[in-house]
């Protein structure tokens, strides 16, 4: 994979799992030697909160057959430059990077929610029990359950995620409960939306992938039904 002094990236910040929302900024890299770059501060910039902690980013190949593809990486901010020397004239603010990954393919439309069909090949688990998926994105899921599961914001949760019937474990934290609006089920049942904080990349492209397939035969199917 090209990555060079010159390239334009696009730095995916923040990712607000609620709202479905990815705040990107835009930069460019300066320097390169090995896993670690130097690329320009981003406008709005990057504040020093997020020193030693992991961004996305991603960018452009153009190298291959069939048009550009969108790659990215993670990376762990290392530093804050406030003077960068462009050149001997010219001095600005700039971030130190360390890629912390290997590269993988990469589009914002990964974090669309699906509402999985019955039967669908995609299911999760907790303790054993199964839940009634009503969404799901590689960044989390939406699920009512029984009542059993005492479910606490903020608090982690483990969870067995099932594609095609292959069990992933998966590390989760949760970010909302509430009731569900039925009154007769309110005693037994509950709803919950979460965040998975472990995912690695090779999970993210498997769920990722069966995400699009599945979305791709709901809307084959649709077509084929109206007609």
């Amino acid at each position: 994979m090209n990555i060079r002094p010159g390239l334009n990236i696009n730095i995916i910040v923040n990712i607000d799992h609620m709202r479905e929302t990815v705040d990107v900024g835009n930069s460019i890299i300066h320097e390169m030697s090995g896993d670690r770059m130097i690329v320009a501060q981003t406008d709005p910039p990057i504040s020093r909160t997020h020193l030693g902690k992991e961004l996305f980013v991603t960018f452009l190949d153009r190298s291959g057959g069939g048009g550009p593809r969108r790659f990215g990486f993670p990376a762990i901010v290392v530093d804050f430059l406030k003077e960068f020397e462009l050149s001997s004239s010219l001095k600005v603010q700039a971030l130190v990077l360390r890629r912390a990954g290997g590269f993988e393919e990469y589009n914002l439309r990964m974090f669309y929610r699906l509402e999985p069909p019955t039967d669908c090949g995609v299911r999760i688990t907790v303790e054993g029990k199964g839940v009634n998926l009503m969404d799901i994105s590689i960044g989390g899921a939406k699920f009512s359950h029984e009542k059993v599961f005492p479910f606490q914001v903020g608090e982690p949760v483990k969870l067995s995620l099932y594609v095609d019937d292959v069990s992933y474990p998966v590390e989760a934290k949760v970010l909302r409960v509430w009731e569900p609006e039925n009154e007769r089920i309110r005693k037994t049942v509950a709803l919950a939306s979460v965040q998975f904080t472990d995912m690695d990349a090779h999970l993210k492209n498997i769920l990722a992938r069966k995400i699009r397939d599945i979305e791709r035969e709901m809307r084959y199917k649709e077509v084929h039904t109206t007609r």
